[in-house]
């Protein structure tokens, strides 16, 4: 039921524009892949207004009691909108619709240097061109969408895969500029840890001779530094060495996040971050 909000969402940023072609592909999976599910989807559309009441409201003894007192729980009176609106989401022609506008919005949004903005008119910004881009690494990898196959959405990948490389090359020339100890101290940071995990996904894009030195650099320092990282950090190096058939400090890094993770039996297994913060990779 959060599908909706996610595609509807009204604001065009890149972020949130992917979001909604991420959410529309996930929904076209499922309605294509479970017909029974897709045929309960259906029944909500067409049900009356009176078979949609909340299972709240049909209960005096909560709805005198609970419902009218506590803020939160009176959602539920919208449960049958929801449902409805869930259903009128997973109807496929507005889906196929939905997701042709959002791919035509990320084509125009994307700079002619490969980058996305925040918004339309801004700078090229690193950090939101990885988010769409492992974004779309993503879906390929779960085989919910062959998006090799679609030739925009992959010309579109390849240019914005390229401006990530030109932009890590940009790093390590810095870096060599400025330090000269530069191979043997950590210059890696959460940026070049998310370009290794976005970049993993598709290696079967060529890394240009130019900023092969820097891949390779920075590759190279998430092997030797990754115990400096966060438990998020952590995760996306093991996830993007992996895929580019590194096998040994994965499996280290694996067994570090087992013997750190804390098993509880009412909440799972998580793990407890000894500092915590708002930025993405503290989450």
């Amino acid at each position: 039921q959060a599908l909706p909000y996610i595609i509807e969402y009204p604001y065009e940023c890149s972020e949130q524009t992917f979001s909604r072609y991420y959410a529309n592909t996930i929904a076209t999976f499922i309605a294509n892949s479970y017909p029974k599910i897709r045929e309960v989807f259906d029944t909500w559309i067409n049900m009356t207004p009176e078979s949609f009441l909340s299972k709240l409201e049909t209960n005096e003894e909560l709805k005198s009691l609970v419902l009218e007192e506590t803020p939160w729980v009176l959602d539920a009176k919208d449960e049958s909108e929801r449902k409805k609106r869930v259903g009128l989401l997973f109807d496929m022609n507005r889906m196929a619709k939905e997701q042709r506008k959002a791919e035509n919005m990320l084509t125009k949004l994307q700079a002619p240097n490969g980058g996305f903005p925040w918004y339309k008119g801004m700078p090229d910004d690193r950090y939101i061109t990885q988010h769409i881009v492992s974004g779309f690494g993503k879906l390929d990898h779960l085989g919910i969408r062959e998006i090799k196959e679609n030739s925009r959405i992959n010309s579109m990948l390849y240019k914005a895969v390229e401006y990530l490389d030109d932009r890590i090359r940009e790093d390590y020339n810095d870096i060599k500029k400025y330090y000269p100890k530069y191979k043997t101290e950590q210059h890696i940071g959460y940026i070049q840890v998310h370009y290794l995990y976005a970049r993993s996904f598709f290696p079967d894009y060529a890394i240009q001779q130019r900023n092969q030195e820097a891949f390779d650099y920075f590759f190279g320092q998430a092997k030797t530094y990754w115990t400096s990282f966060s438990t998020y950090g952590r995760g996306m190096i093991a996830l993007g060495l992996n895929r580019y058939n590194e096998k040994n400090i994965p499996a280290d890094i694996v067994k570090s996040l087992k013997e750190t993770s804390i098993q509880n039996e009412e909440m799972g297994m998580y793990w407890r971050e000894f500092v915590g913060g708002y930025s993405w990779w503290e989450a």
